[in-house]
């Protein structure tokens, strides 16, 4: 199925899918391809529209329109964040990136691989878990793989999923899997929830052991910023953390300013990345997750 929407707000197709919320896109020439649960879909921005074409009429205007999560303006949002020289000149250089709608368990599981792992990396991971145990499914001639339900991820042995080469992180996946599959826990209901609430519930700690083994404060984060719709979240990691420590140092404890620095790339204790996000939380307000990402892409070009 073939369409095109109309972009009635600003939005750029590669900045937004460039920035590490996602991992089963891929670029092709002027095309960017997707795997979503519903099937494959590809995309291309043109001058004031994207086109798109799916396999699956599930995936329509609609779908893609909410997935951008272009039914909202973004001019107001990048308003309410630009409140310093640094991050008008993050907006600036990456004009148009927007926060995506993601599926609570493809998010999380896939945030879950991507600890202490670059990009690269983590589509390697996620790419060897949907061949070894999703769906097939075709597209314009070619074979691609869903991600797996949470039942099937449950039902794995650990050796299955060391094989996909996740490491340490495999166990971490089962264990989430059964959270998920057995409705312990539901991202219907943490997305119900304040981001104070929310956070507690994906690192609450269940008859001794964590609910989510595996997903620590960062890993929270990200998936409520991605896919339960807390735009006030704030995920810490190295690069976002570097740009606070040099453009924001005032939100940052002077005890932690050394552990950032570049020389030294020290990592967070729980408690220093609660305090750090609170204050990030509280100097950019309710789309600090939208200066989240900003700073991340920034940090990144800066840093090169």
């Amino acid at each position: 199925m073939e369409f095109v929407l109309g972009l009635e707000s600003p939005f750029s197709l590669d900045y937004t899918l460039e920035s590490g919320q996602v991992f089963r896109w891929e670029n092709r020439g002027e095309w960017w391809y997707g795997v979503l649960p519903m099937g494959v879909i590809k995309v291309k921005q043109e001058a004031d529209s994207i086109r798109c074409v799916s396999s699956s009429e599930s995936m329509d205007g609609a779908f893609v329109r909410s997935y951008f999560r272009l039914d909202e303006q973004l001019e107001p949002i990048l308003a309410s964040i630009m409140k310093d020289s640094t991050m008008a000149s993050a907006v600036q250089r990456f004009y148009g990136l927007r926060l995506i709608r993601q599926e609570f368990w493809e998010c999380l599981a896939s945030f879950l691989l991507a600890t202490n792992a670059n990009i690269p990396r983590i589509k390697k991971m996620v790419s060897s878990v949907c061949s070894t145990f999703g769906d097939p499914t075709e597209f314009e001639g070619l074979k691609y793989f869903r991600f797996p339900p949470p039942e099937r991820l449950a039902e794995a042995q650990v050796a299955e999923l060391r094989e996909c080469g996740l490491g340490y992180r495999a166990p971490f996946l089962r264990r989430v899997a059964e959270s998920v599959s057995s409705g312990a826990v539901d991202g219907g209901e943490i997305e119900l929830k304040n981001y104070e609430q929310a956070h507690s519930a994906l690192l609450k700690v269940f008859s001794g052991e964590k609910l989510l083994l595996g997903v620590g404060p960062k890993v929270a984060d990200c998936v409520l910023l991605y896919s339960c719709g807390k735009d006030d979240a704030f995920p810490i990691d190295v690069w976002v953390a570097r740009e606070l420590a040099d453009s924001y140092p005032r939100l940052v404890d002077p005890s932690v300013l050394k552990k950032l620095s570049r020389e030294h790339g020290g990592k967070l204790t729980y408690r220093e990345y609660a305090d750090l996000s609170r204050a990030a939380r509280g100097y950019f307000g309710p789309y600090s997750g939208y200066a989240q990402q900003y700073l991340y892409m920034y940090g990144r070009v800066r840093d090169q």
